[in-house]
């Protein structure tokens, strides 16, 4: 009986294991004038990526921006570990020893054949097991429009009376908005549901990346006659759920 228990959780840890790709910071030096980051990273996944193209944001303790990184990691086999490093571009080698937090954004993935792989990002997971700085709190992101500035417009949805713009970083400082990568921003509003602040994270359970995903959301619940919409969304840090009437 034990020997069947060991297997059967063999093979699980087995399969679960197949679909991650492994990533995370084992490293932070400063060389010369130069700081840089050391990357692990192991492709367990029954993805045959070859090339993966990563954006690495870096923090203080108090999340403030200290420097970026972008890294290019080719040629990558299946179940072989691949380590490399990368510089990080700062205004001041002095806030090197200062990074406490970082965030690595999956910008694409290619395969073999040199064809995108579309939402590699689901994979990926940060390898707790290959941590060595301990004081260092290294995240993953799904929202790879997140830090890029002048980018992001403002849209106008009718059926709600607000405008509403995809979260970035300088919207997040904007309404003071922790522990958030994605949603929709109430920025302007006539309907007394909302507030200017207010992060739209669902809308009828499902998650909200960008406005053609609420804006679907909204077509379904108008197809099926109905006259409201369940909406997810964070106020000042809560998460709060709401009934909202369409127009």
């Amino acid at each position: 009986m034990n020997k069947i228990i060991i297997f059967l959780f063999l093979i699980f840890t087995a399969n679960t294991s197949a679909k991650e790709i492994s990533v995370n910071i084992t490293g932070i030096a400063k060389v010369g004038k130069e700081c840089f980051l050391n990357i692990t990273f192991l492709n367990q996944s029954t993805l045959l990526i070859e090339d993966i193209n990563l954006l690495i944001y870096s923090f203080d303790k108090n999340n403030l921006f200290l420097g970026q990184s972008k890294v290019s990691l080719k040629k990558i086999n299946n179940k072989q570990p691949y380590e490399t490093f990368t510089n990080v571009e700062m205004d001041s080698i002095k806030l090197c020893k200062k990074i406490k937090k970082i965030d690595v954004v999956v910008n694409n993935c290619f395969s073999k054949k040199k064809k995108k792989i579309k939402k590699c990002h689901s994979f990926f997971k940060v390898d707790s097991n290959k941590s060595v700085i301990s004081s260092l709190e290294v995240t993953l992101s799904e929202n790879r429009n997140y830090y890029l500035k002048d980018t992001n417009k403002n849209f106008f949805i009718p059926e709600l009376d607000v405008s509403l713009k995809v979260l970035d970083f300088e919207t997040a400082k904007r309404y003071k908005i922790e522990n958030y990568k994605n949603g929709l921003v109430v920025i302007n509003k006539n309907n007394n549901f909302f507030q200017e602040g207010d992060l739209i994270i669902e809308a009828e359970m499902n998650s909200i990346f960008k406005i053609n995903d609420l804006n679907e959301n909204i077509k379904l619940v108008k197809n099926n006659k109905k006259k409201s919409i369940l909406i997810s969304l964070v106020r000042e840090q809560q998460e709060k759920f709401l009934a909202v009437y369409l127009k």
